[in-house]
């Protein structure tokens, strides 16, 4: 097996089961809490892997510095938003919402650094939309004017708009100092996490729960491994072909694993939003590798 197809299985199983994790922990614990911790894992494992990747300290000036501090937090609130949907909807639902994000991503980049965008990347965005569409409204309510969604829904959509903002200018600081350190300084930024728990007056504590403990440790390293593995990988000549394709359809197996895993109930809608979905987001990625 070639190291391309070795990296983007490693991303493929850290991103599909990731957030099954922190399903896990956000029902125990709360949102808040737990993705302090995840962050907290998730910034220990990006220090002890510092000194093994690329990076340029002396690259970083200051307005770069806060602009990236400006990201990480809407990075670190897009998180906190994602646990609380996890919380209160059904998984499969809220991580088919989020993982939404690279053709609101694909879009910006369209307009605000004018890539260029195929006319088969153009239906695949549609029908992602379409997707997220029949699974955020319930059209049966639309047709009697009641509440279009509910609160998880909504949660999962600004998660969405706030991660595709984070990553779409993310590539500024890329493109100064390498792909490690942007997000090495996003993850730093979990300690405002501090003021939503004072602010909704809950009690911060270290989870005594082993099964919690490990939940959120096992969040913050599948999923940093799964962004080291697919940087990696992309960074390989010729890769990208291989890695892409491969590590963009975790979703699948996030959606199937939560499905059979949570067994939280969705409605014939749902199900045919989410397989649409899921097919956008399929061909999407491996047209745009």
């Amino acid at each position: 097996m070639s190291l391309p197809v070795v990296l983007a299985l490693i991303t493929f199983f850290g991103w599909g089961t990731g957030d099954l994790f922190t399903i896990v922990a956000t029902r125990k614990i709360g949102a808040n809490l737990t993705t302090f911790w995840v962050f907290f894992f998730s910034f220990l494992l990006s220090l002890l892997a510092l000194p093994f990747v690329p990076h340029d300290l002396y690259a970083i000036t200051f307005p770069l510095f806060f602009f990236n501090i400006f990201l990480g937090l809407l990075y670190i609130f897009g998180n906190v938003l994602i646990s609380e949907a996890f919380r209160i909807s059904s998984a499969p639902l809220v991580g088919i919402i989020i993982q939404a994000f690279p053709a609101v991503v694909l879009i910006l980049t369209v307009f605000i650094f004018k890539d260029s965008i195929t006319l088969s990347q153009i239906f695949f965005i549609v029908v992602i939309f379409v997707g997220v569409m029949l699974c955020s409204i319930d059209l049966k309510k639309l047709l009697r004017s009641e509440k279009l969604f509910d609160k998880g829904t909504l949660f999962a959509l600004f998660a969405m708009i706030f991660l595709s903002v984070y990553f779409t200018f993310s590539r500024i600081l890329i493109a100064k100092y390498g792909w490690f350190l942007p997000n090495l300084i996003s993850t730093a930024c979990f300690p405002v996490i501090l003021f939503f728990i004072k602010k909704r007056k809950e009690k911060f504590r270290i989870p005594r729960s082993k099964q919690v403990l490990l939940s959120v440790f096992m969040v913050g390293l599948l999923i940093r491994t799964g962004d080291f593995a697919l940087n990696y990988g992309l960074s390989l000549p010729g890769a990208s072909s291989i890695v892409a394709p491969i590590a963009g359809a975790s979703p699948i197996l996030f959606v199937t694993m939560s499905y059979l895993i949570f067994q939280d109930k969705l409605s014939k809608q749902q199900i045919l939003g989410i397989i649409i979905t899921l097919l956008g987001i399929l061909f999407l990625t491996s047209s745009s590798s």
